[in-house]
């Protein structure tokens, strides 16, 4: 019979953390033979970096460590006692540091939780307790649970239930750290897209419990019901709206995209901010086309993205663009967004 989870962590409450990071530090040594550890100060430093906004959040007294190693194929794992191990296939795979951020909260969860600890013991029908009179002794016994601990956790071989822990656990750390919730959805689905274009893609640390187009569905289910709305431009860095000063006119841009000039004058720089304003507000990934429209507002002629309206005619200098051409160069900014993450076109 397999206990839950939660009577688990309450017995592993109880023991002494020694034996827990000390059978960590002794697979660590195993995983450092076989993968090559990053010395790159700028990539250690970026992890710890993004580490230090956990920190105050964490419950246990652990000397957490966050280590890269080379690796091509994308994954993270979590060792016994607050080790926790990047591959530099998952470092590239990331778009930002929020991203990042995203799988370092689900691994630090399962540290939180005993989750590796956890996992071997129902493997081997053992409890906890077992374990630490093992991990003690040395022997033979201990030289296999090392092998057990390791492959459970390199592999990322947890239980449904560990892992939806984890992902919720851990999308609570994300928030708690200052990163926005999105960011636990969308390294997964450009996972998933890898996945739809080669299927037999490795995902790594994303392999089989739950799937992953399970895993978007309950986070989105969970992000909304922390009072969050998807917003997957603020993680990805797109769709950023910038006014740029020439020697004669002002430029607002979408990215790469522009979308108004007008000539330099204050009331044009006051325009030009109030819409930018309003376009940071309603322009994003989930947005559909039809969703960026000009309509009649009271008999005036008005862009609106989404529920807001941008501006209306009246508001444009004569000789200036039609709304219309302002709405045909915002779709073009979000088309030339979605492709960068194009599996916004597959799930909302």
């Amino acid at each position: 019979m397999i206990v839950p989870a939660d009577v688990w962590a309450q017995e592993s409450a109880s023991n002494d953390n020694s034996k827990e990071i000390s059978l960590g530090r002794k697979v660590a040594e195993e995983v450092e033979k076989n993968w090559e550890r990053v010395t790159d100060p700028s990539v250690t430093a970026r992890l710890n970096m993004i580490f230090a906004n956990f920190k105050p959040h964490l419950e246990r007294d652990l000397p957490y460590e966050i280590r890269a190693i080379k690796d091509d194929v994308s994954n993270a794992f979590s060792l016994p006692g607050g080790i926790i191990y990047f591959t530099t296939g998952m470092i590239e795979l990331a778009e930002s540091d929020a991203e990042i951020a995203g799988v370092m909260a689900h691994e630090l969860a399962h540290t939180e939780k005993r989750h590796v600890m956890i996992q071997v013991a129902r493997n081997q029908k053992l409890s906890l307790l077992s374990l630490g009179i093992i991990v003690a002794t040395g022997g033979q016994a201990a030289a296999l649970l090392l092998t057990n601990v390791a492959q459970v956790a390199i592999m990322n071989s947890y239980s449904r239930d560990l892992e939806e822990e984890a992902d919720m656990l851990g999308l609570e750390l994300l928030i708690k750290a200052g990163y926005h919730p999105s960011a636990m959805i969308t390294l997964l689905e450009r996972l998933a897209e890898e996945e739809l274009k080669r299927p037999y893609f490795d995902p790594g640390i994303y392999q089989s419990h739950p799937k992953l187009k399970d895993r978007i569905s309950y986070l989105k289910q969970a992000i909304k019901s922390k009072g969050f709305t998807l917003n997957r431009k603020v993680v990805l860095g797109l769709l950023n709206v910038m006014i740029e000063e020439g020697p004669e006119l002002y430029m607002l841009r979408i990215d790469d995209v522009e979308i108004l000039e007008l000539e330099k004058s204050p009331k044009s720089l006051s325009l030009l901010e109030e819409i930018k304003d309003r376009l940071d507000r309603s322009l994003k990934l989930e947005l559909e086309p039809y969703e960026v429209k000009v309509v009649d507002i009271d008999g005036v002629p008005s862009l609106c993205v989404g529920p807001e309206k941008i501006l209306g005619q009246p508001d444009l200098p004569a000789k200036g663009p039609s709304l219309e051409k302002m709405r045909d160069s915002i779709l073009m900014a979000l088309e030339r967004a979605r492709q960068k993450h194009t599996f916004t076109n597959f799930v909302r």
